[in-house]
This record gives C-alpha cells, structure tokens and sequence, in this order.
C-alpha cells in the first residue's frame, strides 16, 4: 500500500556523501592473522550457506518454505530503506526496515564489512574519568557546600563496584559493596563532585536499604551535623536550621515540591568535619556514629585531562586532575582510592567507530594483561562477570561491562571494565531508571508516542550531518595504578577491534528504524478499538518501547523484557543453537544439568553472587546502573524428581541485526499487528510492566474514546450542579413533622437593607433558595428535611466504570420523589 501522505513530513536522509579519505595511521598496523573471526563470515555467504538452504526459524505460517537470504553492507541497507521511502510506499519501507523482508527476499545485515582497513587513520586519547576515595577524613583542600537535609536522589544505591572492611557491634564485616552500606551525601564541592558519609555502624548484613530513615537522618544533622558546625563555625552557625523536621518545614512549598538550602564551610574547617561529627555523635550517646566514612566522588572530568600515551603525560595529567579538583595528594596515600582510566579512539575522518563484539576477548585481555583462560570465561555469554550492550541494534557490534572478580582481576586490581561507543551522550538524559531518552508503552497508548518518535527521528538526522562517533574504553583500578594502564595496549588488536561508518549511514539506521514504527504507530492509533485492542496488535505496540529504546540504550533484558523478547523475535530451537545469536543469554540444554558449570565462579567473594545490573549510562563514572535484576541463565532445578525442561525455543538474531517477527501492513490491513500469534500473548505481569494497566482493562483506560457503547440503562449520572427542588409536598404527607414553635423557637427574620439611599426594600434572600415558609419554623424544617431525602438521593455514589449500574435501583424520576418511607425499604 503506498501512504505519500505519511512519508511527505520526512525527507530521506542525504545518501550522497562523499567518499571516506584515507589515510596512514599513526599506529603500527595491524599483523596479518590478528583479525578475529567475524560473527558473519562473509566467506559463508554463498550457495553452501546453510542459512539458505533451511528456514532459520519458525515462520509460525501453514507451510515453511526456504528463504532467501541476501547479505548486505550497512551501507546497502541503509541505501535501499532510502529508496522505498522516497517511492512513498510506506508499508513496504516499514516492513523492511523491521523485518528485513522485501519481495520474499531475507536480508541480513553485516557491518563487520565495514572493518577498518590500513588506510583508515585513527587516533587515541587517554584520559582520568572519575575518582573514587574512602577515608576516615575529607580530603578536600577548598570550601564545601553543606547540605543539612540530604537529597533523596543524592543516596547511593546501585552497585558502583567497590568495596570496604569494617568492624561494627554487628560483628566484622569484609568486602562489603559500597551501594550495600546505609549513606547519605552532606556536601558537594566544584561541579559534580560529591562528599557521602557511610554510616557503617547501621550495616548489619540484613538491611535491605541503603537509605537512612527520617529518624536517622535527623540524628544525624541534630546530633551530628549541626553540634559540628556550631563547634568549628561558631556564630556563623546561628543560620543553620534548628532542628531537621524544621528545614523539612521551610523546605516544602505551596505546590509540595522540596527546596533544600545549602550552607558553606570554609576550608580550613573541612580536616577536622569529620572527626569533629563523630565525636558529637558520641556525645550524645549515639552508638552508630562509631565508624563513620566518607566517599569522595570525583566524576565526569575526562575532557579536562586528555592526554597522550605515555608514562610522563599520565603522571603530569593525574597531577594536573588533583589539583584542578583540590584533593589532598598526602591524605590520599591513606584511605582506599579507585580511579577510572579511559582510552577513546577517534576517526581523524570524522567517521563513525564501534567496537565490534568479537573483540572483547582481545581487548579485555590487552587491557586487564590477564590470560586467555581468564579473557575467555570473563567474556563468554552468559557469564557473570560479563554483559554485551548491543550497538543500534547490530549484534556484530557492541560493548559490553565486565566486573572481573578476583582470579580476573589481574597485576592492576581491576575492578571494572567496560567498551563502549560516545554516540550514547546525544540523548542521555537520567530520569528514575533510565539514563536516556525513553517511551513507555502508556506514553503510546496517551497519544504521545508520536510527539517522541519525531523528536527522536529529528535527533538523529540532525546529528548526522555533525556527530560522529568514537571508541571507548575504560577500566577502574585502585589509584596507585591510575598511571601504568592502558599505556601498551596491542595496537592490532584494537584496530581489529573497530567498525568504521559514515556519520550519515550511522545516524540513518537510527532514523529509519524510528520513522518506521512512527509510521506504524500512526496508522494503529487510526484503528477502531477492537482491532486496536487485540492481541496480535497489541503484542506489536508493547515492542515498540522496547525496540525504540534499544537504539540508543543498552536493550532491556529483564524478566519481562525476555518474556517480550520471546514473543516479538524470531525463534530457534534450544539446543544447539549458536549462542551469539541469541537474544539474551541462554542455556543450549534442553535440560538442566547440574554437572553444567555454574554461573559464578566457586572462588568469588559472596558478594559478587549478584545478578549482573545493566545501565544505559555511557560512562562508568556514572554510580547509577538499572536496579532490575536479570532471570537466572538456568532455573533453579528441584533436588528431587526429574530435571526441569526448559521451554524448546529461545529468541535470536539471526539476521546481524534485530529483526521482529514478520508484521501485517500495507494494502487491506487496517491496523498493523504481528502476522501471526503462535507465539502466545505476553504474562500479565509483564503487561503491567509495559502498559501500566491490566489487560482487562486496556479498552476501558484507553481505547473508550474511540468505541461507540451504548450507556447502561440502570445507571442514573450523579454528577450535577444542582438537585431537583421539591417544594409541593404530596397531599398525603403531614404539612408538618416538626414542633418547635411550641417550645418558642422561632426563625430569625428575614435580611434586608432599606438604608435611606435605596428607594426601596431589597431582600438579600436567594430566590431559589428561599424555603421559609411564612416564617413557620415547624413547615420551613419539614420542607428542609423533605429535600434533604431528595438531594442525598441524587448524589448517592456509582460503580467504578461507566458501563456498570448505579447501586441505588431508583430511577431518575423516582429519586425526585422519595420520602421517609423510601428509606424504610432495605433494597434500594
């Protein structure tokens, strides 16, 4: 079907760039033989392609046929979704942007043809990224701004990959994570730079949070914090809040929302803060502030430090880094102190790098100068240690984060890795728990999706033409290391390592595969809502978050996420499936078998038994990761009766790239939806976790604008202005129930002014609320109570929905009618 209407808001990106110049690199090249072997092996792609001569996976159609599959460059492929948008076709550009399908042809897509070759110039920087310190003092040399009630966000709580020792009334307490130690932040000090206290006397191995509680946090500042500046700052600390649920006071404005002051200690004051609050703490009787530390973090620094490879330059530049950012050189040979090392290589072409996935191995092992038994564990599928962050969706092209562990870990005490592209950086944007830009499946269910998907496309078309992409590495090693790594780094190895792209044909990718589910989304949102609502169609509209995100984030591969995954993805059997084409890791047994080696490794600390957390941060300074924990690569298995059988099919990629499952669009189809759902529906949790709202209710939230439902005739609306006015009573009914006169009461006369400049008496009674009857008290309360019966009728509540019945039974007349003896009936 073509649509030009749809395709006119978006002019195809500009294919006719000029070709890449080549030039010689300033490295040694790379030796023959070095060259890892490719994830698709362009050798393979002939007649005897056993990808062409049996279907990859189930088509989920009547009958199975053999496919073609054609391989192209990402070039090719960028080029022809070029050509299919221009035609105006729509639905076809759609489908082979999505699904890799033209004509019944398959295409896949290799980007390891665009290796570098000996040609390509590129260059290396190094740098220092961020440091980490814990010290029983502050070890800063310049003013610090003080916050007296710490910020909620401020509180570190995701694994940063560090540890310490202690001793507390606990018990001892060895390689503790840092996340894991109840902190709060007190102060900051240039511009993102943070001083937090961890109060290690309220670990006790037990707590689940690291949070303090309001409790806590105002023993700290009324029995801590605040004695400490009355003692240091003496009458300046006058201005400092009393007391902590006073500043929690002040803080809270008309609308809720929270402004903290901060307050300024001078730097002569700042060596003695720390022992200075402990000792108040101790005064006071609080056993607790026994053992305090302080956590200096020093981040996202490394354009100010940038320097050659050479053993002089990194010296001068760790120099030039604690200075800048005044760190006291003498106190930092106490304490323990961990800094991030980087290695960014870039094209002097302003040409697109990325790390290509078979080069972990490689580079890990260059980086870390472990063995190749080490690299190779560390870097296996499924390994614990080791996480692979698809780049734009290319499974031949990634980064990955490695936490090494103990027998990985090295000469340098490493004690995280991580490759990684800086094309990230153009949409970072930290928000709850993502840390770039992002859609919910209720954002497009709210009519928002478009809004998004072409601010997104805009993006990247824009950086197109201006952002190129460089290669980045980093490793976090105790500080005594910070000037000996990543300085002999095997120059071959990384220039195999890389995949280089026009800056157009990269951003296009993106571009292309936003514009094509913006188009998708468009066209189901003009769907009628039984068509909308069904689970073929709303299996499609739960992949778009997840697909879109994915572009430029690591691809979220949470339990619901791989539930997802296995419903939108092409399919492969379990066993003996190639296990870099799966889509998340997964075990090719189709049985669990408890001889199959275990996850972790049996001689890690305790500690490092921890799902390995992923985050879409493009940069380890970041101490920020996901909190959602991965699905175990194998499921517990009982310890009596049968092993359990894994489900016979897993998702992959077979294509190079991540494909969906085969989509209905075009010609006849109104609202676009997966061709088939043999893949089952998606679990209600994990529907929740997308939409935000149960299935059930999916029309009713959402799609009740567009259905044209009759209203249910037992239900009587509520809401309104004003009640029925009953006035004339029955003639049945007593004119009056009341006998007050009797006793003396009378009403109190009427409000009126007659001043001597109005002409005549003005009444000031409202009319149409003027029930005095005649100034009888008795018949004014009958009347009064009479309509009270009336009105409480009326605003009697519904049922949640609109389609449910009233609870009254009463219809709309008979409410303005009822008595006292209507409410003698005890079915209404």
């Amino acid at each position: 079907m073509s649509d030009s209407s749809d395709s006119q808001d978006y002019e195809a990106l500009d294919m006719n760039h000029q070709e890449v110049v080549a030039h010689d690199w300033d490295w040694d090249h790379a030796s023959p033989g070095l060259r890892a072997p490719s994830l698709v092996d362009p050798e393979l792609l002939d007649d005897d392609d056993p990808m062409s001569d049996e279907p990859t996976y189930p088509r989920f159609e009547e009958e199975e046929e053999e496919e073609e599959v054609c391989s192209l460059t990402l070039e090719e492929f960028v080029s022809t979704a070029q050509q299919l948008l221009r035609s105006g076709d729509m639905a076809s550009f759609s489908c082979f942007v999505l699904n890799g399908l033209q004509e019944d042809i398959q295409y896949q897509v290799d980007p390891i043809k665009n290796a570098l070759n000996d040609n390509d110039e590129v260059q290396a920087l190094r740098d220092y990224d961020s440091i980490l310190g814990i010290h029983t003092d502050i070890c800063v040399t310049t003013e610090l701004t003080i916050y007296p009630v710490s910020k909620f966000e401020d509180t570190l709580c995701r694994n940063i990959h560090i540890e310490t020792s202690f001793h507390n009334q606990y018990g001892e307490h060895t390689n503790v994570p840092i996340h894991r130690i109840p902190n709060l932040c007190i102060a900051k000090w240039a511009t993102h730079n943070m001083i937090r206290v961890l109060v290690t006397g309220l670990y006790d191995g037990d707590r689940r949070s690291s949070f303090l509680t309001q409790q806590e946090l105002a023993t700290f500042y009324e029995k801590g914090l605040r004695p400490a500046a009355v003692k240091l700052a003496g009458a300046s600390s006058s201005e400092w809040p009393p007391t902590y649920s006073a500043e929690m006071f002040r803080a809270r404005g008309k609308n809720g929302a929270l402004s903290f002051q901060t307050k300024t200690l001078s730097s002569w004051l700042i060596k003695d803060l720390g022992d200075c609050i402990r000792e108040c703490l101790a005064e006071n009787h609080i056993s607790w502030g026994r053992g305090l530390l302080f956590l200096h973090q020093i981040r996202g620094v490394k354009s100010s430090n940038g320097h050659s490879l050479t053993s002089a330059a990194a010296n001068s530049a760790l120099d030039h880094l604690f200075a800048l950012n005044f760190l006291d050189e003498d106190a930092i040979l106490g304490g323990d102190w961990w800094i991030d090392v980087g290695l960014e290589i870039s094209s002097t072409a302003g040409q697109c790098l990325a790390w290509r996935t078979d080069s972990h191995y490689y580079i890990a092992q260059d980086a870390l100068d472990i063995s190749d038994s080490h690299a190779s564990r560390i870097t296996r599928p499924g390994s614990s240690k080791y996480h692979r962050d698809m780049t734009s969706h290319l499974t031949s092209v990634s980064g990955c984060r490695i936490s090494p562990g103990i027998r990985a870990e090295g000469p340098y005490k490493v004690r995280y890795f991580q490759m990684y592209t800086t094309d990230k950086s153009i949409t970072y944007r930290p928000e709850g728990t993502h840390f770039g830009k992002f859609l919910r499946g209720e954002d497009i269910l709210n009519g928002k999706a478009d809004d998004y998907c072409y601010g997104l496309y805009e993006l990247y078309r824009q950086a197109a033409g201006k952002n190129s992409s460089l290669a980045r590495l980093e490793i976090r090693v105790p500080i005594v290391y910070a000037s000996d790594v990543l300085l002999n780094m095997n120059v071959g190895h990384i220039r195999d390592g890389l995949v280089i792209f026009d800056p157009t044909i990269w951003w296009s990718l993106r571009a292309y595969r936003v514009l094509a589910f913006k188009y998708i989304l468009q066209q189901q949102e003009r769907g009628s809502a039984s068509l909308r609502g069904s689970d073929s169609a709303l299996l499609l509209t739960a992949a778009a978050p997840w697909f879109l995100n994915g572009l430029h984030s690591a691809p979220d591969d949470g339990p619901c996420s791989r539930d997802l995954m296995g419903k939108i993805l092409p399919l492969v059997d379990r066993v003996d499936a190639d296990i870099q084409t799966l889509a998340h890791p997964a075990s090719t047994r189709a049985i669990a078998d408890p001889h199959e080696e275990d996850e972790f490794d049996d001689d890690e600390n305790e500690h490092e038994r921890e799902p390995n957390l992923r985050h879409d941060t493009p940069s380890v300074h970041s101490d920020s990761e996901s909190s959602e924990d991965e699905v175990p690569i194998r499921p517990l298995y009982p310890q009596r009766g049968a092993r359990p059988r894994r489900p016979e099919t897993v998702p992959y990629n077979p294509y190079g790239i991540v494909f969906l499952r085969d989509i209905r669009i075009g010609e006849g189809i109104v609202v676009p939806r997966f061709r088939n759902v043999a893949a089952g529906m998606i679990t209600s949790k994990t529907f929740r976790y997308i939409f935000g709202v149960e299935r059930k209710d999916i029309n009713g939230q959402f799609f009740k604008g567009r259905m044209l439902v009759p209203a249910n005739p037992g239900r009587v609306s509520n809401k309104t202005r004003s009640t029925a006015t009953r006035i004339i009573p029955d003639e049945a009914e007593a004119p009056s129930i009341f006998n007050l006169a009797a006793r003396g009461y009378r009403l109190p006369p009427r409000e009126e002014d007659a001043g001597s400049d109005i002409g005549e008496v003005i009444d000031l009674t409202d009319e149409e609320d003027n029930i005095n009857v005649d100034g009888d008290i008795d018949k004014t309360l009958t009347q009064l109570w009479r309509q009270f019966l009336v009105d409480l009728t009326a605003k009697v509540s519904n049922r949640k929905g609109a389609l449910a019945p009233s609870y009254c039974i009463l219809s709309k007349p008979e409410r303005d009618h009822v008595n006292a003896k209507t409410y003698q009936n005890l079915n209404l």
